[in-house]
């Protein structure tokens, strides 16, 4: 079988394409000019084709031949002036790749898989929870504009194209367990420490939690910067209610063993699955096992905004393909530190 990842030289395309070449899969990619992880994937056996998602030709020339497509690689960013860079990569770079398989399915069946995200719904503002796949899709990013595109179009194609069979993954927010303790990690970092939370507030002005406004910004700014110290202490927030935040996480490795699932398993073709956790996570358990794991002290920090709370439903998965996380993030972080 020869499988197409896009993104094979990032996180979750990454330990994909090793676990397929580890049973016995030929894996192929499309990578960015000078992509420091291209020479590493190349060492794993993926065959890297040097492109960008947003040429037609690139795309063209890297899946000649494939028979199953995985859709990773996407653009995440909030900042205002990345909407270009996010059209390019997530709405066009997903058109090239499902037309594409679609010309492929013309001479052998082609089976994809898309990676859509919970900003679609988006599952921190849902309308209930746990937030399903029925839920309707109000993203308020730009970000999760492209992934709803993205999943219109590869539902169309799916439906419209014979032989190609289409099926939808929306991840939870995922991450490897060394991330979890990095305090300067892309999403990690935000998350749990205050110095990076501030970065991330000021440098994203469009995404942040629950301040609408430019003077509701500046109030959450003025209470934690003050906080940020050279010790890079972990935050745990509650926003105005006395609530603490909630998070969702899923292990890397618990989404790419969803994935092969999907793919797998012919009762998902046309399907959308939440790779969701079971439950979502109380920061005000989890900070405290963070600092008693890695030595690092708790700053506490009242925001009078909105936080939202998470809370995506992965019973569509578990009840039709047997999709079970096995790590949780107090085991993540225990690993991470082991690790160390």
């Amino acid at each position: 079988m020869t499988t197409f990842i896009t993104g094979a030289t990032g996180r979750v395309g990454g330990f994909l394409a090793r676990s397929l070449i580890e049973r016995g899969e030929k894996v192929a990619t499309l990578a960015l000019p000078n992509d420091p992880n291209t020479a590493d994937a190349e060492a794993a056996g993926i065959r890297c084709h040097v492109g960008n998602l947003a040429s037609r030709e690139d795309v063209e020339r890297a899946m000649a031949g494939a028979t199953s497509v995985y859709h990773m690689a996407a653009l995440i960013s909030f900042q205002p002036q990345a909407r270009e860079r996010l059209w390019d990569a997530n709405v066009a770079g997903t058109r090239h790749v499902v037309e594409t398989a679609a010309a492929l399915a013309a001479t052998a069946p082609v089976r994809l898989v898309f990676a859509s995200s919970d900003q679609v719904y988006p599952t921190r503002f849902a309308r209930y929870r746990p937030t399903d796949e029925c839920h309707p899709r109000e993203p308020y990013t730009f970000y999760g504009l492209t992934k709803v595109l993205g999943e219109d179009m590869v539902r169309f194609f799916g439906k419209t194209v014979s032989g190609l069979d289409t099926s939808i993954a929306v991840f939870s927010h995922t991450e490897a367990a060394a991330e979890l303790i990095d305090p300067n990690g892309e999403y990690s970092g935000p998350a749990f420490y205050v110095n990076a939370r501030v970065r991330s507030l000021k440098a994203s002005a469009t995404h942040h939690a629950g301040a609408n406004s430019t003077s509701e910004l500046q109030s959450v700014l003025d209470i934690l910067e003050p906080l940020m110290a050279d010790d890079e202490p972990l935050l745990l927030a509650y926003d105005q209610n006395g609530l603490p935040h909630t998070q969702e996480l899923v292990d890397v490795r618990d989404i790419v063993a969803g994935l092969i699932l999907i793919h797998d398993r012919p009762e998902a073709i046309g399907q959308t699955f939440n790779l969701a956790p079971d439950h979502p996570v109380s920061l005000a358990e989890f900070i405290p096992h963070l600092a008693k794991a890695t030595g690092r002290r708790v700053v506490e920090a009242r925001l009078p905004v909105e936080l939202g709370r998470t809370h995506g439903s992965n019973a569509k998965a578990r009840s039709l393909l047997g999709f079970r996380p096995r790590h949780s993030m107090f085991d993540m972080v225990d690993e991470a530190v082991s690790a160390r």
